[in-house]
């Protein structure tokens, strides 16, 4: 009986581990579908959409810059109810979810090509934000005068460092370090052309949604994975309960024997 009681055991738990892989991997499956038909990029609805640092909108140090209207970000994953992670121009960084809309296709030209702009005469400095007057010093590197081809990678609005001379700020990457130059200081910027491919919005599964799957369906998922263990613990316990029945129903025929041949031997 011992025995008995042991190889239930091991086998209770087995369908119990059986059914848990079947459960996960059934969510795991359902998960890789939708990302398999979920969208990788983006278009920018507006001209005020900004690439943010963190997941926040916050002051004008958590800006990268201004994202270009008509171009689009690469969808990178669903940070939060509000925010995708995205790549704009090579920088990682959040964007608002009604801000943009999502795409079937991959466009060929996500991010505006070949925008270079040259510094003027006078040299300059590359700085870690839009603004000259810092508590410290924030100056990255010093930039030559004169210089040309200098990545064009967003534009921001800072600080007016020279009387009249505008409030936009170049987010460039010089030697290999990402900073603002004030546009003051420079000159032959390539213009910024509309992307005018043709793309169509996304309307699959709801992306906008962390979990791809509701709680009613991860429910009905493990509800039916269950089901197994369900029957087992019946098959398990059922013939024990109908053989302790059958027993009692022995004993009280035996009862009734015994009292019939007491009788018997007394009358």
């Amino acid at each position: 009986m011992k025995n008995i009681s042991i190889n239930k055991f091991v086998l209770f738990f087995l369908i119990c581990v059986l059914t848990t892989c079947f459960c996960v991997c059934n969510l795991q499956t359902q998960a890789a579908i939708f990302a398999a038909s979920k969208p990788s990029y983006a278009q920018i609805k507006n001209s005020n959409t900004y690439l943010y640092k963190s997941a926040e909108q916050g002051s004008t140090t958590n800006k990268w810059c201004l994202i270009e209207k008509s171009y689009f970000v690469k969808i990178l994953n669903n940070y939060n109810s509000e925010f995708y992670k995205v790549e704009y121009n090579g920088i990682n960084g959040f964007v608002r979810k009604d801000e943009i809309v999502l795409v079937n296709e991959i466009p060929l030209n996500p991010y505006p090509q070949n925008i270079t702009f040259s510094t003027t005469s006078t040299s300059c400095y590359l700085r870690s934000a839009p603004k000259i007057k810092d508590v410290t010093d924030n100056t990255l590197a010093v930039i030559p005068s004169n210089s040309t081809g200098l990545k064009y990678i967003g534009k921001i609005i800072g600080e007016e460092a020279i009387d009249f001379g505008g409030s936009i700020w170049y987010l460039t990457n010089y030697n290999n370090q990402l900073g603002y130059v004030y546009s003051g200081y420079t000159t032959s910027i390539t213009p910024i052309s509309e992307n005018i491919e043709q793309v169509t919005k996304f309307k699959g599964n709801d992306f906008s949604k962390i979990n791809p799957l509701t709680n009613i369906e991860c429910i009905i998922i493990i509800a039916i994975s269950l089901i197994p263990c369900v029957i087992i613990l019946f098959l398990l316990y059922a013939p024990k309960k109908s053989l302790n029945l059958k027993a009692k129903n022995n004993s009280t025929k035996s009862n009734y024997k015994d009292i019939a041949n007491f009788y018997d031997e007394n009358l």
